[in-house]
């Protein structure tokens, strides 16, 4: 009699630890990740769903699953960890925007944390933007792919389609991809003060606007830092300025290595556009880069490629090629500022017929543009100026740089405003037109 009531103590107890190992019908059946601050969280289910004690060390849900949420929460309870992102689509499915403990609407960082996964998808659906680092806190996105973000509402809380930045983010190898916001930033918001690093990353497809629309793939706010190493930034959509990419005053954004193709800015007015980047009072960077096929498509469209809004722009060794604006800056406008280019190439770049000047580069007003080696050629303005065109009271200074064989009804390959048929003593131009 002894020996089968023990028999019946066993088998109970077995049954009672299969139940625990299984957790919910989710789960892939491992225990409950633990120890956020060192160990690492293995999330085991891709449903959304909310820790169920954070803090306590230990990642599972009212269930006994751990999910993406209740990993962060775990992480951020504990001042840092790791999350493991198996194979597969993580949905956010909690309404609840404007909540910053990571229990509804973005998983929220407010500690060091490392989410990474090369073959996860974290798929924000429109609930709300997808992930948002808060002052104070850390991403490193290792291989993880960010997509459906959409950041709403009006002024700053409608940035960072995908990711809002107000702390550190890294990113390597991830790819961040059809998310939108309303104001600014529809893959990524850098707030003011932020530290942005991106390697190897993806920015694609994202848009931003119409209030008012600027950084399609990424936007800084002042103050912050932006680094883009080895990269692509392609098919992004801003309504306003900086279809690819958007830098602010007091900012620095560094891109080197990375290639800025398909991007559009719709900005109307002739100191908006930039289809592939944009930089206002700010100082951004591009070297050893390519930078192709992008549109300022607005009504005064201008800067295809780049435009420099008082500001000091500084390419190096880049390419800028298929670029188009409809009114000025095939390649690249400058407005005002300092901009400096040496060892680049700009070739089949073209500008349309409002006016249509300058098809390479286009300078307005008291600016500074130099251009040291390199080459501008068979760029195309509908009205004046198919290589360069500067503007009085600008300067504009060339040095062994290739210019020939740009096209403009104009002929010059180089053109400062004027009576038409040259250049006017206003400005300078070295070498002088046709040179």
């Amino acid at each position: 009699m002894q020996k089968t009531v023990i028999g019946r103590l066993a088998a109970a107890a077995l049954v009672v630890g299969v139940v625990a190992a299984c957790g919910s019908g989710t789960d892939t059946g491992s225990p409950p990740a633990t120890d956020a601050a060192g160990g690492g969280l293995a999330v085991a289910t891709e449903s959304d769903t909310v820790d169920a004690a954070p803090g306590d060390g230990t990642c599972a849900d009212a269930d006994g699953a751990c999910s993406l949420r209740a990993a962060v929460q775990e992480a951020n309870a504990a001042g840092g960890g790791t999350v493991t992102l198996p194979a597969g689509t993580y949905t956010i499915g909690i309404d609840g925007i404007d909540e910053d403990e990571g229990a509804t609407g973005d998983l929220d960082i407010t500690s060091t944390v490392t989410i990474e996964g090369p073959e996860a998808t974290i798929d924000a659906a429109g609930v709300d933007r997808a992930l948002d680092v808060l002052e104070g806190g850390a991403l490193t996105l290792t291989g993880v792919t960010v997509t459906g973000g959409s950041a709403q509402g009006e002024g700053m809380p409608a940035s960072g389609g995908g990711i809002r930045n107000a702390g550190e983010l890294t990113a390597d190898g991830a790819t961040i991809t059809g998310n939108t916001a309303v104001r600014a930033g529809g893959g990524i918001e850098a707030v003011a003060g932020s530290t942005t690093e991106l390697t190897g990353v993806t920015l694609s497809d994202n848009e931003a606007g119409p209030g008012p629309g600027n950084g399609g793939g990424l936007h800084i706010t002042e103050s912050g830092t932006v680094t883009v190493t080895d990269s692509m930034v392609t098919g992004n959509r801003a309504a306003s300025e900086g279809g690819g990419l958007w830098n602010d005053t007091m900012s620095t954004m560094t891109v080197t290595g990375t290639t800025i193709s398909g991007n559009t800015a719709s900005g109307a007015e002739a100191t908006m556009g930039g289809g592939g980047v944009f930089t206002i009072g700010g100082e951004l960077t591009l070297r050893d880069s390519e930078v192709t096929d992008n549109v300022a498509d607005g009504m005064a469209g201008s800067g295809g490629g780049a435009l420099n809004d008082d500001g000091t722009l500084v390419v190096e060794n880049t390419t800028f090629s298929g670029n188009t604006s409809v009114r000025a800056g095939g390649a690249i406008e400058a407005n005002i500022g300092t901009t400096e280019i040496s060892g680049t190439t700009m070739t089949g770049n073209s500008t349309g017929d409002s006016p249509g000047n300058g098809g390479g580069v286009h300078l307005t007003g008291a600016g500074t543009v130099t251009l040291d080696g390199g080459a501008v050629t068979g760029n195309m303005a509908a009205n004046q100026g198919g290589g360069l065109w500067n503007s009085a009271p600008g300067t504009m200074t060339v040095t062994g740089t290739d210019v020939s064989g740009n096209e403009s009804p104009t002929g010059p390959d180089l053109y400062q405003d004027g009576d038409g048929t040259g250049f006017t003593a206003d400005g300078e131009v070295v070498p002088p037109a046709g040179g």
